[in-house]
């Protein structure tokens, strides 16, 4: 860890997109460990969760054009500067189930709208069925993890051998591995037509480089994955879609690695308020191919009307 180079690459990318995060430090009550929460704007909470391998500022692209909300860019446990946690299949469903509620309860904060991708996608509807009254309008980008059907691009799959990842954590990050993975996700014509700017990239290779980010992300990843990929078994069940009562909207890449519009129309039969925006020449991280449509779309479904939720209820691991 080399936190003042990583910082200092990371303020030249909020510098580029004109915004400077207010940052906290706040201690999950039920998960147990300090996170860093990064905030920028005024007005309804908006809580941002990455994915993986990655950390909150992969959102600065779709965080330019927001305005009239507060958002919530939490680096989850084990990533940026927030400290680790090991997810096993055995806590998976209690971290899931508790993850929003704790972000929240640890910055005062009742209830507010989600935006998630990949990894944290999947904790999003965790903690949406087991805490519906945290949730309101939600934002999911592209497949979460484990989702059902989903495939596993050849990159995680060679996080299931241990002496891979002691490699990967060994050799030094470089633009071209960075953007066969790109690839490999489904950003190749991002990549083609240069919309991944230098600050961008310059900023991943640091959090890479001067973070635990990799080797947290990886030895988790490589609990969950074999050479044949993801494990149906460990998929999201079919009752977690079903208890999700946000409003909920996917705006999916259609070229996503890890499953097109037949695992997205899958999912959205099986939540009772959902809707589906397939985005063309787009991949798993859609926000990152064209920022200013994106942060359009979700403002839009943002700013509808929104849905009390319930006092009570949800679906809670035992």
């Amino acid at each position: 860890m080399n936190e003042a180079k990583y910082r200092a690459a990371e303020q030249r990318l909020w510098e580029s997109v004109a915004v400077s995060p207010r940052e906290q430090f706040v201690t999950l009550p039920r998960i147990g460990m300090k996170v860093r929460v990064q905030e920028v704007g005024e007005g309804e909470p908006v809580l941002f969760i990455h994915g993986g391998p990655n950390s909150g500022s992969t959102w600065a692209p779709i965080i330019e054009h927001f305005s009239g909300y507060r958002c919530l860019i939490v680096d989850r446990p084990g990533t940026g500067l927030s400290e680790p946690y090991t997810v096993t299949r055995e806590n998976l469903a209690r971290f899931g189930d508790a993850f929003v509620g704790d972000v929240l309860a640890a910055l005062n904060v009742d209830s507010a709208h989600v935006v998630a991708s990949s990894f944290g996608g999947m904790l999003a509807l965790r903690s949406a069925a087991a805490e519906p009254h945290r949730l309101l309008r939600m934002v999911q980008m592209a497949a979460p993890a484990l989702a059902p059907g989903s495939s596993t691009p050849s990159f995680m799959k060679g996080m299931a051998f241990a002496p891979v990842r002691w490699l990967i954590g060994k050799l030094p990050p470089n633009q071209k591995a960075n953007d066969r993975i790109l690839r490999q996700l489904g950003h190749g014509v991002a990549i083609d037509e240069g919309r991944f700017s230098p600050v961008f990239n310059d900023w991943y290779l640091a959090l890479q480089r001067y973070t635990d980010t990799m080797e947290n992300d990886g030895n988790m990843i490589g609990r969950f994955v074999s050479w044949s990929g993801f494990d149906p078994a460990d998929a999201i069940p079919d009752e977690i879609f079903a208890a999700v009562e946000s409003p909920t909207l996917f705006l999916w890449g259609a070229d996503d690695g890890f499953g097109g519009e037949d695992v997205a129309n899958y999912i959205v039969a099986r939540m009772p308020n959902a809707e589906l925006v397939m985005i063309p020449q787009s991949g798993h991280l859609p926000w990152l191919d064209d920022p200013q449509s994106i942060a359009k779309q979700t403002l839009a479904w943002l700013s509808a009307a929104v849905v009390q939720p319930p006092a009570t209820g949800g679906l809670s691991a035992s």
